[in-house]
């Protein structure tokens, strides 16, 4: 039976001895059986005493020498007479592999002294093959056919260990939907009313997969373009080029424009660099089109085909370059096809995991208005939902029903949930209650770790209301800017409120703080400075800054200013959201404002922009606002009405508590264009001012995310453009996104990365159990990618930065 490393770990120490008991000078071999980073590419070459140190650097260099005592034929030990561990072939092998089939294999023999041996085997990327755990003199390395790149084939000899390399190349073509993935049957409609419910097609709305191309003449136009489409104006509208985006994630919609402005067929390529996943796929209109009557102007990737792009890119490659992938378009209309347009998109090689807590007004999933919306329709809904990983739309969490105010005054809109905050750690949310509609006074609290059980908060009126939660939920430190009363400071308290009285905390005065937060170590706090005393300083509404806090004694010290505005007073710094490393953070830069300090309607204006506790230094996330290099103009596609420059167009960032694949993950609320699928007016939201059941009127107010390198350099933009959230509410008004940690599992359930998990550690399990959640790491020796870590030593990649307790990956670029 062929197994992978899940499988084998746990039994390739007992597979190193299998050559007989003969005893050698110590290769250190790392936990699941793998060689130690020094040795992540080359042989080992091991005499007595050297301690398994390889010599050089060349991968699949000279047999490795092991060994200072072995068993001779009489069965005595014999110093210092090496024996040669050797396996065949010891060059990098590239195998090309059809999407979905096992074959062709690599066969690798194992010898000592020449002679066949049994050896015991294993890979370190289970989902690009599998091999034999042996013992066996040969080791058949098997394709899954889902994954691309660089795998490394291990074979162990009593406590020795050589590494071999295969490449595996994926490629697939395919026209029209694929009958035989049952994850693009959940990109074609059965309706008209799919395409707008919930989080729209897929996800990620559009009208789906398209049909087979059958005329030959079209095939053949699509393979041979008559010109490179400049003339036609033919271009991408989404996604942008250069995005990061994760793993695990819906495929995207690819949307486009051109003069012809209708399409009979397309043709999409997928390719990485190095050539480890590549793909064609064909296909005439969606037929869904046929009853709607649209045009043929955007279409998804398939989800499985993104899926195996993006578990392929990213990864190792023979030459050490970064593995990006690159999407080419060609459009077809009356016989003749014009392209290939692209764009590059770099893959972080890791998945985020976690859910997304957001509000929405608007939202069809509950109603609960004052008002009907528009033309006397039905009542809308104002609610907290959330986005579960791989989840094509949203769930209700915070938000009932409630009648309308003409049909029951006294009870009318206590069911409104909306303004909200949520513990780093996804324990705790608080939201304002609809109650008064036009304060938003009273609050509830959610256990979310508890079927959303809610709990209001009676006798807090006016002290909740964007209160800056620790990360446990255990304090809140309260707002004075919206939301509250300015009658009071702000104050702490513990969480939940045992009494009215407030935690006594020392270092401020009077403070009026606005939209404050907590770093994820709970050692600083954020928040605009809008009055009062921090020491001998005097807020003045212009500054946002920074406050160590300790925890134990409840006071705060060390001011340090992180952003100054202007004496406009439309222009504002708050919801400032802490970098998983604790040292810096992202916040909302008012621009224009109307009626609200922290505007993100009416004909407000504001940028993303980020700050270091360090030096102070503000400046606007460029490429994430859709900024060019130097923050002179638009690199977004500009529309009709009031989003010819939609960089001004972007509010309300928080930052997802943990480092994934080398980046920092900002989600942000946003008016801008979402490609040719919401393109109304950016301040229609409101639907009492529109139809909002119509998937033509689809509001821009949407929820959007953008990657930040590690490590980034004051003074510099370590931002990435955007994508659009998958999975939010098609059909709604969406905003402020909390992007934060499911509740940590137990020892013994199942996972996919250490940070999923109590004791931070994610192994395999006995059996075919797979990786299931452990309490540490085998032999306590070091810590995979997002597994805990105390510093960057106890990380086995030792590229990899300890952030905020787990291993992170740095950025490509760094590699």
């Amino acid at each position: 039976m062929n197994r992978s490393l899940s499988d084998v770990a746990r039994v390739f120490a007992g597979l190193l001895a299998v050559a007989g008991a003969w005893a050698c000078g110590t290769t250190h071999v790392e936990r699941d059986g793998f060689p130690p980073s020094s040795m992540a590419e080359d042989d080992a070459t091991v005499g007595a005493g050297d301690g398994g140190q390889p010599e050089g650097g060349n991968p699949g260099a000279a047999d490795s020498t092991v060994g200072s005592l072995f068993l001779d034929s009489g069965g005595q030990t014999t110093p210092d007479a090496p024996r040669v561990f050797d396996v065949q072939p010891s060059t990098l092998q590239t195998i090309t592999v059809l999407a979905g089939q096992t074959m062709p294999t690599v066969i690798y023999q194992a010898t000592l002294d020449g002679q066949p041996i049994q050896a015991g085997w294993l890979v370190d990327r289970g989902n690009l093959g599998s091999i034999g755990a042996g013992p066996s003199v040969q080791g058949v390395f098997q394709p899954t056919g889902t994954t691309g790149g660089i795998v490394n084939v291990i074979a162990g000899l009593n406590g020795q260990t050589i590494q071999r390399q295969v490449f595996v190349q994926i490629t697939a073509q395919q026209n029209g939907a694929n009958p035989n993935a049952p994850a693009e049957g959940t990109q074609i409609p059965t309706s008209i009313a799919d395409v707008g419910s919930g989080g729209g097609l897929g996800g990620v709305g559009g009208e789906g997969l398209g049909t087979p191309v059958t005329d030959p003449a079209t095939l053949a136009a699509l393979m041979s373009p008559t010109g490179n489409g400049q003339a036609q104006g033919l271009a991408l509208l989404y996604p942008y080029d250069q995005t990061v985006f994760p793993r695990g994630l819906l495929a995207p919609l690819l949307q486009w424009t051109w003069s012809t402005g209708n399409a009979d067929a397309i043709q999409i390529g997928l390719k990485t660099t190095s050539g480890s996943f590549s793909w064609t796929g064909t296909f005439a209109a969606p037929a869904i089109l046929t009853q709607t009557a649209g045009k043929f102007i955007r279409h998804p990737i398939p989800q499985d085909v993104w899926a195996m792009a993006t578990d392929t890119a990213g990864s190792a490659t023979p030459n050490k370059m970064a593995d990006k992938l690159t999407v080419s378009l060609v459009v077809a209309s009356g016989g003749q096809a014009y392209g290939p347009v692209s764009e590059t998109w770099t893959i972080a090689p890791a998945r985020l995991e976690g859910t997304i807590y957001y509000n929405s007004y608007g939202t069809h999933l509950v109603q609960n208005s004052l008002e009907r919306s528009f033309n006397n329709g039905p009542q809308f809904g104002a609610a907290v939902l959330a986005i579960k990983e791989g989840a094509t739309g949203p769930t209700l969490v915070a938000g009932r029903p409630s009648p309308l105010r003409a049909v029951d005054p006294v009870n009318a809109g206590t069911g409104c949930r909306a303004c909200h905050v949520v513990s780093s750690d996804g324990s705790r949310l608080l939201v304002q209650q609809g109650d008064n509609m036009e304060t938003y006074a009273a609050s509830s609290a959610y256990d979310l770790r508890n079927g959303y059980a809610e709990t209001p908060l009676v006798g807090y009126d006016n002290t909740f209301g964007w209160a800056g939660l620790s990360p446990n939920g255990s304090i809140a430190f309260t707002n004075n800017a919206n939301l509250a009363s300015r009658a009071n400071a702000s104050q702490l308290f513990s969480f939940p409120p045992t009494s009215i009285a407030p935690l006594a905390a020392t270092g401020i005065a009077n403070l009026l703080a606005g939209t404050p937060a907590f770093s994820p170590d709970q050692k600083h706090v954020a928040f605009e400075f809008i009055g009062g005393t921090i020491g001998a300083a005097v807020g003045n509404a212009t500054q946002l800054v920074a406050l160590d806090f300790d925890a134990t004694q409840n006071a705060f010290s060390n001011l340090r200013v992180l952003a100054t505005t202007t004496a406009d007073p439309n222009k504002r710094v708050g919801f400032p959201s802490f970098f998983p490393t604790n040292d810096a953070v992202a916040f909302h830069q008012q621009l224009v404002g109307s009626n609200h300090r922290y505007d993100t309607w009416h004909g407000a204006q504001a940028q993303v922009w980020w700050s270091d506790l360090k030096t102070g230094t503000a400046l606007p996330l460029r490429a994430l606002n859709g900024l060019n290099a130097a923050g002179t103009g638009t690199t977004l596609p500009t529309g009709p009405g009031n989003h010819a420059n939609d960089t001004t167009l972007n509010y309300e960032p928080t930052v997802c508590p943990a480092a994934s694949g080398g980046y920092i993950w900002v989600i942000f609320t946003s008016r801008r264009l979402y490609g040719n699928v919401a393109t109304t007016d950016p301040w229609l939201s409101d639907p009492r001012d529109y139809d909002a059941t119509l998937v033509a009127n689809t509001t821009t107010k949407k929820l959007w995310v953008a990657a930040i390198d590690l490590n980034a350099q004051p003074g510099t933009d370590p931002s990435h453009p955007a994508f659009y959230l998958p999975a939010q509410e098609l059909l709604a008004g969406n905003s402020r996104g909390f992007w934060v940690l499911d509740p940590c599992k137990a020892d013994g359930q199942p996972c996919q990365s250490g940070d999923m998990c109590c004791h931070g550690y994610c192994e395999p399990g006995p059996g075919d159990a797979g990786l299931i959640c452990a309490n540490s790491s085998p032999n306590a020796h070091c810590s995979k990618t997002q597994e805990k870590c105390t510093m960057t030593s106890d990380c086995c990649d030792k590229t990899d930065l300890c952030i905020n307790g787990f291993c992170a990956q740095p950025p490509q670029s760094s590699l």
